[in-house]
C-alpha cells in the first residue's frame, strides 16, 4: 500500500507541477522546485546544480565541486541515465540529468545515504526529468517574452502535448464528480469502455469521500484489467489516473528476467559443482593412495586441484562483481599508470594458458608509453576476461588460432582492440551479447562453460569508468572487441 501511495503521490506532484508552470519565469524557481521535490523523496546531505558549458560544468550556485562530482556529471552527460553511484567518502550520489532530444540541459547531483531507490521514485524522477528539461528549453527559447499572452498560450499547448503523451489516462473531476480536465489517453479509455467506466469512477470517488484516503483499484472490463488511482487534490478536486495492466510488455519483460534468473542460478550451481567435484575427487585419490603415488603423479594431481581452485575463485569473483554492480556498490579507484606496461603484464599472465589451448597470443603496442587515469585492477580484469573468452571460444577446426591485443593512441583517448579468429558471433546476437545472463546457444558453444554474466560485467566496468565497448564479429571468422577510454 505504501509503494502504491508513492505512485499516487508521484502523479499528484506531476499534476501540481504542470498547473504551476505558467508562473515559472527563471531557472532559480525550477531549481527550488527540484530541491523541494527531491527532498521529499530521499534525505539530501549536499546538492549541486551543474550547467553544461562545452566540456566543463558550471555550478549554478557557485559551489566548489570536486573532481569526483565532475566525473559523475561527465558520465551523466554521456549516458543521460538516472543513477545512484557510491562515492569515495562512503556516501552515495543520486545523479539526475535533465535532457531533451539527447541535449543535456542540467545535471542535478546530491549526496545521500541511501543505496537504491524504488521503482515508483524512479518512475517519478524520469517523468520529472523529461518535464523539467522541456521547461528549461522553453525558458531558454522564450526568456525575454515569457510574460506575453502569445507565449503563455504556447506554454499551455506545450503542456497539453506533454500530458497527452503520457501512457496513462489522467483526469480531474470537480466536487460534483464532473470532469473538468482530461488528457487524450483518458478519452481513449472512455471511448473504449463507455459509461460503465465513468460510473465505476464516480462510485469510487464517493467511497474516497467516505474513507478520506487515497484509493487504488483494479477494474476488470471487457477482458481487460485497469489499475485506477484516486486521490483528492489540494483544491478539493479529484485526480484519477488509469493504466492498462493487461499483458503489458513490462510484465513480459519481468517474466523473461525471472526465467533468465532461474536459468542463471541453475547454471551457476552447475559451474560451481564441476570444479568442486574435481577438487574432491583428486583430493580423495591423494588421501587414499598417498603411499603409492610417485612424485610426478602427485604433482599432476596437485596442479589439477590448484587449477580447479583458481577456476572456482574466478567464478566466485565474477558473481561477486556482478552483485556489486547490480547494487551500485562497486568502487572504482583511479590512478595514473602505463597502459603499455599493463598489456605486457596481461600478455605474460595469459601466454602459457593460450598456448596450452593451441592459441598464439600476440600484442601490438605503440612505441610511446601511454599514461591513463583509470582503475588499473578493473582494466586488467576487463582485458583478462576478453582474452579468456577468446581462448574458450577459439575454433578447434582451424590449424592456426590466434588472439591479438592492439593498443592505439588517439590523442586524448586510447583504443584497445582484442581480436581473435575464433568461432565468431552471429549478427543476430550482437545487440544482446552484453545483456545479463545472455549466452549464445549453438552447437559450437554447447560444451563451453560459463555463467552468462562475464560480458555484462565487462560492459559495466568499462562504462562506469567513462569508456565504451563495442564489437564486430563474423560467424566462423572471428571477433573484435573495441574498448575506448579517455586518458585523463
Amino acid at each position: 500500500m505504501e509503494s502504491k501511495n508513492m505512485v499516487i503521490e508521484t502523479y499528484s506532484k506531476i499534476s501540481d507541477l504542470v498547473m504551476e508552470l505558467s508562473s515559472l519565469n527563471s531557472l532559480n524557481q525550477i531549481e527550488d522546485s527540484i530541491h523541494a521535490i527531491i527532498n521529499k523523496l530521499i534525505p539530501i546531505k549536499e546538492e549541486y546544480f551543474l550547467k553544461p558549458d562545452g566540456d566543463n560544468y558550471i555550478e549554478i550556485d557557485n559551489k566548489n565541486i570536486s573532481e569526483e562530482i565532475k566525473d559523475l556529471a561527465a558520465w551523466a552527460a554521456k549516458s543521460l541515465k538516472i543513477s545512484i553511484f557510491p562515492l569515495d567518502s562512503g556516501e552515495n550520489a543520486l545523479i539526475l540529468p535533465f535532457s531533451k532530444s539527447q541535449k543535456l540541459m542540467l545535471v542535478y547531483i546530491c549526496k545521500t545515504n541511501i543505496e537504491e531507490i524504488s521503482n515508483e521514485i524512479m518512475l517519478f524522477l524520469n517523468i520529472m526529468s523529461f518535464l523539467t528539461a522541456a521547461i528549461i528549453e522553453n525558458l531558454q527559447l522564450y526568456e525575454e517574452i515569457l510574460k506575453t499572452s502569445e507565449v503563455i498560450e504556447k506554454n499551455r499547448d506545450f503542456l497539453n502535448q506533454i500530458l497527452n503523451s503520457m501512457i496513462s489516462g489522467l483526469a480531474v473531476f470537480d466536487q460534483k464528480y464532473e470532469k473538468i480536465f482530461f488528457n487524450s489517453n483518458f478519452s481513449k479509455f472512455e471511448s473504449d469502455y463507455g459509461n460503465a467506466l465513468l460510473e465505476y469512477i464516480k462510485s469510487e470517488l464517493i467511497n474516497l469521500d467516505v474513507i478520506g484516503e487515497k484509493l487504488t483499484k483494479e477494474f476488470e472490463i471487457k477482458k481487460h484489467f485497469l489499475s485506477i488511482d484516486f486521490l483528492k487534490t489540494k483544491d478539493e478536486n479529484y485526480l484519477v489516473i488509469i493504466s492498462d495492466i493487461t499483458g503489458t510488455k513490462e510484465l513480459e519483460r519481468l517474466k523473461k528476467i525471472d526465467q533468465m534468473k532461474t536459468e542463471f542460478l541453475s547454471t551457476v550451481s552447475h559451474e560451481l559443482r564441476t570444479p568442486l567435484a574435481a577438487i574432491k575427487a583428486y583430493s580423495e585419490s591423494i588421501v587414499d593412495s598417498l603411499e603409492i603415488l610417485d612424485t610426478e603423479t602427485l604433482k599432476d594431481f596437485m596442479e589439477t586441484i590448484l587449477n580447479e581452485a583458481d577456476h572456482l575463485q574466478n567464478l566466485l569473483d565474477e558473481i561477486l562483481d556482478f552483485s556489486k554492480l547490480e547494487m551500485k556498490t562497486i568502487n572504482i579507484k583511479k590512478e595514473k599508470f602505463s597502459i603499455n606496461e599493463l598489456i605486457e603484464e596481461i600478455y605474460i599472465a595469459n601466454k602459457n594458458k593460450a598456448e596450452i589451448n593451441g592459441v598464439k597470443l600476440y600484442k601490438v603496442l605503440p612505441k610511446e608509453n601511454i599514461i591513463v587515469n583509470l582503475d588499473r585492477t578493473r582494466v586488467k580484469q576487463i582485458l583478462s576476461n576478453l582474452i579468456d573468452n577468446a581462448i574458450k571460444y577459439s575454433d578447434k577446426r582451424k590449424d592456426l588460432k590466434f588472439i591479438k591485443i592492439t593498443v592505439k593512441d588517439e590523442k586524448d583517448r586510447v583504443l584497445i582492440l582484442v581480436e581473435d579468429n575464433g568461432i565468431g558471433i552471429a549478427k543476430e546476437h550482437h545487440d544482446k551479447i552484453f545483456e545479463k545472463f545472455y549466452r549464445v546457444d549453438s552447437s559450437l558453444t554447447y560444451e563451453i562453460s560459463g555463467t552468462g554474466i562475464g560480458l555484462s560485467v565487462v560492459k559495466e566496468l568499462v562504462e562506469i569508468q567513462g569508456g565504451r565497448i563495442w564489437l564486430k564479429s563474423v560467424e566462423g571468422k572471428g571477433t573484435r572487441f573495441y574498448i575506448e577510454f579517455k586518458k585523463g
